[in-house]
């Protein structure tokens, strides 16, 4: 907001340095004209006529002689651009085009219990990170009085309490797994 004011600010700024110096800006000093200037100009001699075409005089013909014919020239060598090849101009689509196959998916290689453990732990801590966050949005809401929001927030809140509860059952049974000890239900 304050980049907005200061542009407003520094383009009101520059029009009145500019309208300052237009205002202030010395007016050149003219001279005064003679009063001889604004009087009739005295008329100028008319031109002179123009000279006489000059006389033609018939004269006889003698023989024709034809000129010879002029030295053929070179050509001058041009070079041709080559240009490229027009661009393809596209068929139309076909109302029923024939089916386009996919390249096959390679297998996701096996993972490891560790790597697993790794991933859920993560996972973990990103849904009690928004489990938190929602208990806190939750009491906001019930301390605004928007009890229809707090509930829809405290739905919220079961689901993913739920499902850090499945992922803690998950991580526990991984640490088992990777630690060899026989996970007990």
């Amino acid at each position: 907001m304050r980049i907005r004011y200061c542009l407003v600010l520094g383009g009101a700024g520059v029009l009145a340095v500019a309208l300052g110096a237009v205002k202030l800006w010395p007016e050149p000093v003219l001279e005064p004209v003679p009063v001889a200037a604004f009087s009739m100009p005295e008329p100028l001699p008319p031109p002179p006529p123009p000279p006489a075409p000059p006389r033609r005089v018939p004269v006889r013909a003698v023989e024709a002689v034809t000129p010879p014919p002029p030295p053929p020239r070179e050509t001058p060598q041009v070079s041709v651009a080559r240009m490229p090849p027009e661009p393809m101009i596209p068929e139309p689509e076909l109302s029923h085009p024939p089916p386009q196959y996919n390249d096959d998916i390679e297998p996701e290689l096996p993972q490891t219990a560790q790597w697993e453990l790794d991933k859920t732990a993560r996972l973990a801590a990103l849904v009690e990170r928004d489990v938190v966050r929602l208990a806190r949005e939750r009491e906001d809401a019930v301390m605004q009085g928007d009890y229809q929001r707090s509930e829809q927030i405290d739905a919220m809140l079961q689901r993913n309490l739920e499902h850090l509860r499945g992922l803690h059952d998950e991580i526990r049974k991984l640490v088992a797994v990777v630690n060899g000890v026989e996970p007990s239900e």
